[in-house]
């Protein structure tokens, strides 16, 4: 069996077993989320050790961790906060690609989440300035009606 469809097999065996979990316990979980979270965890800590050769299977299921979390956090947070869902998915994402040693000019990286982070905090900030509350506004409803 080759590796993709061992890890596809994999997910499907957690989601069962913590499906079980789920419905005799009084925990709120996402099934799906923590499947595969657990999976590409497993799979970095083996990457790490050497003893898995498939950063791209990794990267594809964290990849869908980030994206769960995004939206996970945008259900939860006011709609005010909203501007800052670019800075926190490409933080995530630099996150990933550090894990599996993606990225070789960290700085470089990190000074682009600060400089992104500080730009949009200075927009949250004046956001009831009328001519910095439309570019506000147009940043927030970026994924709005499409």
């Amino acid at each position: 069996m080759n590796e993709a469809v061992l890890v596809l097999s994999v997910i499907v065996v957690l989601f069962a077993v913590l499906l079980t979990v789920k419905s005799i316990t009084r925990w709120k979980f996402c099934v799906i989320c923590v499947s595969v979270s657990i999976t590409w965890i497993a799979l970095l800590a083996l990457y790490w050790l050497g003893l898995f050769k498939h950063p791209v299977i990794i990267a594809v299921l964290m990849g869908q961790t980030i994206v769960g979390l995004y939206y996970f956090l945008e259900k939860r947070t006011a709609q005010e906060f909203h501007i800052f869902r670019l800075p926190l998915l490409l933080t995530m994402t630099l996150a990933a690609f550090i894990a599996l040693g993606v990225s070789t000019d960290l700085a470089t990286g990190m000074g682009l989440m600060a400089l992104l982070w500080t730009a949009l905090s200075l927009l949250y900030l004046y956001r009831r300035n009328p001519k910095t509350k439309l570019v506000v506004d147009r940043i927030i409803a970026c994924c709005k009606d499409w």
